[in-house]
């Protein structure tokens, strides 16, 4: 799948549905700014803040995110101190990614 681009957000809160996630990595570029990002699935998820790249196998570090739950992230307002992107990919088979971007 192709990176979803999300960066050009500018209202919020806003809320995103990314069907057929693999567990293979799916970018999500986001926006700039300070913000509130919650991912979840009704299948376990995984998301990766460092070694993102679309399509690759996700990296060592991860955090999980059981079926059924929202994963909470509060991403830091500069660009010196903020990740511009993560990746998410289910554990098992394919997930429909709900994102939901607030500004914090």
């Amino acid at each position: 799948m192709a990176a979803v681009d999300l960066s050009g957000v500018t209202a919020y809160p806003y809320i995103k549905l990314i069907s057929g996630v693999g567990t293979v990595q799916q970018e999500i570029n986001l926006p700039s700014g300070k913000l509130k990002l919650s991912v979840g699935s009704d299948v376990a998820l995984s998301i990766a803040t460092a070694g993102v790249s679309d399509g690759a196998a996700m990296p060592a570090d991860v955090a999980s995110i059981p079926a059924s739950n929202l994963l909470e992230l509060e991403l830091g307002h500069s660009t010196l101190d903020k990740i511009t992107s993560v990746a998410v990919a289910a554990q098992t088979g394919t997930a429909d990614v709900t994102v939901i971007l607030e500004r914090a």
